[in-house]
C-alpha cells in the first residue's frame, strides 16, 4: 500500500517536467534555514534552475525535494536544526537525482518558488504558510492504515528474537545459545515497551520455534507495526572483541567488511532451516525503491537512539549505526534495526548475557532509545502525536503569555 502511493506521487510530480531539458548537471552550493516554530524558510543555492519533485512523507512528517540531474557540491553542509525544522539531510537517488529532506516537528503545508542569486538561481521552501499555485506537483501524504490523522492509538513495535529452533545461533565457549539470549532479551523489551503508556510490543516468536526470515517480517506487517527491532547476540572468531552495536539496511553495500560478514552469516540463517535459495527469493537481492530509501532514514535516525542508550548500559563496539544487507531489514515500509547486543563469543561477555539483570539492562536501554525516537517523531493518530502537540501549544501560549 505505501509504495503504491508514493508511486503515484512520483508521477504526479514527473507530469511536469516535459518542457525541462537539461544537459548539464546542475550543483547544490549551499542551504540556509530560517525557522521559528510555526514556519520555516530553506533557500537552496543551485548553479541553474532545475526541475523538481516536492512531497511530503508522514511518519515521521518531512518535506522532500527531488532535484533530477543535481550534485552537491564539495563542502556543502546542512544546516543546524531550528524551530519546527529537526534536521536537513542530503541523498543520491537513481539516475544523478539530488534528494533534499527537511524534516519536521509536525506537518506543514510546502511550497516553492524561483529566485534568482548570484551566479546561479535561488529555490526557496517555504513551510507553514497558505499554499500558492506553483508549478509543481501537489504534495502527497504517506500515513501507515492504521494512522489516522487524530487519534490515541499505541505506537506498535515488533520484537523480533533472533534465531530460534533448528536454527541455535552463534554458540559461546560455555555453551550458551543465542536462540536463548535473544528470547530472554526480547521478551524483557517486551515488557518494558508494554510498561511505556502509548506503546505495544508484539513479539514474532515467544517460544523457541524456526522462523524463515520473510515470516519475520510478514508477521511485524500484519501487526501493523510502526517499528521493527530484530535482537541478537553477535560472535567473532578474535574472542576479545566486546561490545554492542546497532545495524540498519544498506542501500549501497556494508559500512563495513565486518557488517558485510555479519549479514551474510545471519542471512544463512534460513539455509540452517532448510530453505533453498529460490525458495520465495529468501535470500534473493531485493530493489530497493525510493520509498524504501526513505524508510532506511527513518530506522537510522532511531537506531541513533538505541546507540546512545546502549552506551549508558556498558562498551558500545561501533559509536556509528552500521549498515549492512539484512534480508530480515528489508521491509518496505516498516523502520527496521538490527541490536547485536554483546559478543557471545566474548567469555565475559557471555557470562553476562546469561545474567536476568543484565538482560534487563539491555531490554531497559533499547526501550529507552525507542521511547526517545517516538517522542520527538510520534506517528500520526498516536497518543504521541497528541502529547507532542499538547506541549507544543502549551510551549506557544507560555511564549505568548510571557510577551509584553
Amino acid at each position: 500500500m505505501i509504495r503504491k502511493v508514493f508511486r503515484l506521487g512520483m508521477v504526479a510530480g514527473l507530469a511536469g517536467l516535459g518542457a525541462f531539458s537539461i544537459t548539464h548537471a546542475a550543483e547544490l552550493r549551499a542551504v540556509r534555514l530560517a525557522a521559528d516554530t510555526n514556519s520555516a524558510e530553506v533557500t537552496l543555492d543551485l548553479s541553474g534552475g532545475a526541475p523538481q519533485k516536492l512531497f511530503t512523507l508522514a511518519h515521521p512528517d518531512r518535506v522532500v525535494l527531488d532535484l533530477p540531474n543535481t550534485r552537491l557540491a564539495t563542502g556543502v553542509r546542512a544546516p543546524a536544526a531550528s524551530g519546527v525544522v529537526t534536521g536537513v539531510r542530503f541523498g543520491t537517488q537513481p539516475r544523478g537525482t539530488l534528494r533534499v529532506v527537511v524534516q519536521l516537528r509536525s506537518a506543514l503545508p510546502a511550497h516553492s518558488t524561483w529566485g534568482s542569486g548570484d551566479a546561479g538561481r535561488e529555490l526557496v521552501l517555504t513551510l507553514g504558510q497558505p499554499v500558492v499555485a506553483v508549478a509543481v506537483a501537489a504534495p502527497q501524504v504517506i500515513a501507515a492504515r492504521h494512522a489516522p490523522g487524530d487519534g490515541d492509538r499505541d505506537v506498535i513495535i515488533a520484537v523480533d528474537a533472533g534465531h530460534g529452533g533448528v536454527d541455535p545461533g552463534a554458540i559461546g565457549r560455555g555453551g550458551t545459545r543465542e536462540k536463548d539470549v535473544t528470547l530472554a532479551i526480547a521478551r524483557a523489551l517486551a515488557e518494558r515497551l508494554d510498561a511505556e503508556p502509548g506503546m505495544r510490543a508484539v513479539l514474532t516468536r515467544d517460544r523457541d520455534e524456526f522462523l524463515e526470515l520473510r515470516d519475520r517480517i510478514r508477521r511485524a506487517r500484519l501487526a501493523h507495526a510502526d517499528m521493527f527491532v530484530s535482537v541478537h547476540a553477535d560472535s567473532i572468531a578474535d574472542r576479545s572483541v566486546t561490545g554492542a552495536s546497532v545495524y540498519v539496511l544498506s542501500v549501497h553495500g556494508a559500512s563495513s567488511e565486518a557488517a558485510r560478514w555479519l549479514a551474510e552469516r545471519e542471512n544463512a540463517a534460513d539455509l540452517v532451516g532448510g530453505v533453498r535459495l529460490d525458495d520465495k527469493g529468501a535470500l534473493a537481492p531485493v530493489l530497493l525503491d525510493a520509498a524504501q530509501s526513505e524508510i532506511i532514514g527513518v530506522s537510522a535516525s532511531a537506531a541513533e537512539r538505541v546507540v546512545s542508550a546502549l552506551a549508558g548500559v556498558g562498551e558500545v563496539r561501533k559509536a556509528q549505526v552500521q549498515q549492512a544487507g539484512f534480508v530480515v531489514l528489508k521491509s518496505p515500509d516498516i523502520p527496521s534495526m538490527l541490536v547485536e547486543t554483546a559478543y557471545i563469543s566474548n567469555p565475559a561477555e557471555e557470562r553476562r548475557l546469561r545474567q536476568p539483570t543484565q538482560q534487563s539492562r539491555l531490554a531497559d536501554a533499547i526501550a529507552a532509545g525507542v521511547h526517545t525516537f517516538f517522542v520527538l517523531n510520534p506517528p500520526d493518530g498516536t497518543r504521541f502525536k497528541q502529547e507532542r502537540r499538547s506541549t507544543l501549544a502549551s510551549a506557544a501560549g507560555t511564549t505568548a503569555s510571557a510577551t509584553p
